[in-house]
């Protein structure tokens, strides 16, 4: 069995959270509840729109570090602070997944959507958190010597 190791601690901009970006776990990778709340430049971001892009970026980038990339999702916890906001979040990450995981859009096995009115600030619209599975480790092939050679 493979050690639990963080994946390290989550920025936003130059402000470190309280919380680490996630863990992993043999192959699996598991983000922590990220938002979108502000920008890289600690400027707020406001509208589910906004968020949701923002999130879904800062997904990709701890992912990536990991070495998934967002077709290797599994699973995402997506929490929405309003029901009247869903229909626009499910278009804008929908439009992000076709451009950034069409593998993973086009099954559509991740989903688990929840309506999550306190979410821990009320600025914040959208909260997901990603498991992914690292890709198979990737053999180079010997050719199987021919008979009577």
């Amino acid at each position: 069995m493979t050690a639990k190791r963080g994946l390290g601690p989550l920025h936003y901009g130059t402000v470190q959270q309280p919380w680490s970006r996630g863990a992993a776990a043999g192959r699996w990778v598991l983000t922590s509840g990220i938002d979108g709340v502000v920008d890289e430049t600690g400027a707020p971001l406001v509208g589910v729109g906004a968020q949701t892009v923002m999130v879904l970026e800062r997904i990709r980038t701890i992912l990536a570090d990991a070495g998934c990339a967002v077709d290797d999702i599994v699973a995402l916890d997506q929490y929405l602070a309003d029901p009247a906001e869903r229909a626009e979040y499910m278009d804008v990450r929908d439009r992000w997944l076709a451009e950034h995981g069409s593998g993973l859009y086009a099954r559509r096995d991740y989903a688990s959507l929840l309506i999550y009115p306190r979410l821990a600030t009320p600025q914040m619209r959208v909260e997901i958190r990603a498991t992914a599975c690292l890709p198979e480790p990737t053999h180079p092939t010997h050719p199987t010597p021919q008979e009577g050679s």
